[in-house]
């Protein structure tokens, strides 16, 4: 019976796993969107720093250094903004480089958790035809068969004598 389970949570595991490209590539189009849409409010801002006749960055270390709470607090708002800029092109250029044995750990470590829970909502499950769906597959498996052996292992039984 235990090898039944341990053979259906590893399919189970393996199943899931095997959405991971389907996923990934719907957050690498969130992500793109996203990084769509920052960049035209950057294009904006350097429209009204040329028109105040600064340069992005004279523009935003004005508004910062701003005696003006409220102008300040909108300076650091375009700070975040530029870096927000940053990060999503890193991520999309880290996740579009990354080795298919490596796209699980690079989607996690450029996770964006609004934009991640944003692809999750709308992820339809898909059948994993390509290579990189049967090996996230294969690695679910295996992930499935040995991690209820790792734990069985940490927690051994004891024998109760009577």
């Amino acid at each position: 019976m235990a090898r039944y389970f341990l053979f259906g949570f590893a399919l189970i595991v393996a199943l899931a796993a095997s959405q991971f490209p389907t996923y990934r590539e719907a957050y690498l189009q969130r992500l793109g969107g996203a990084l769509d849409e920052v960049q035209r409010q950057v294009t904006a801002l350097d429209a009204r720093a040329q028109a105040a006749s600064l340069e992005r960055y004279a523009y935003v270390r004005r508004l910062t250094g701003n005696p003006d709470p409220v102008v300040r607090r909108e300076g650091e708002a375009l700070i975040d903004l530029l870096s927000r800029r940053e990060r999503l092109g890193d991520a999309i250029a880290a996740l579009r480089a990354a080795p298919l044995h490596y796209e699980a750990v690079q989607t996690l470590w450029h996770l964006e958790p609004d934009i991640a829970a944003a692809a999750f909502e709308e992820l339809t499950p898909a059948i994993p035809l390509s290579l990189s769906g049967i090996f996230h597959g294969f690695i679910g498996f295996f992930t499935g068969l040995l991690l209820p052996l790792g734990i069985r292992r940490l927690f051994p039984r004891r024998v109760v004598e009577a």
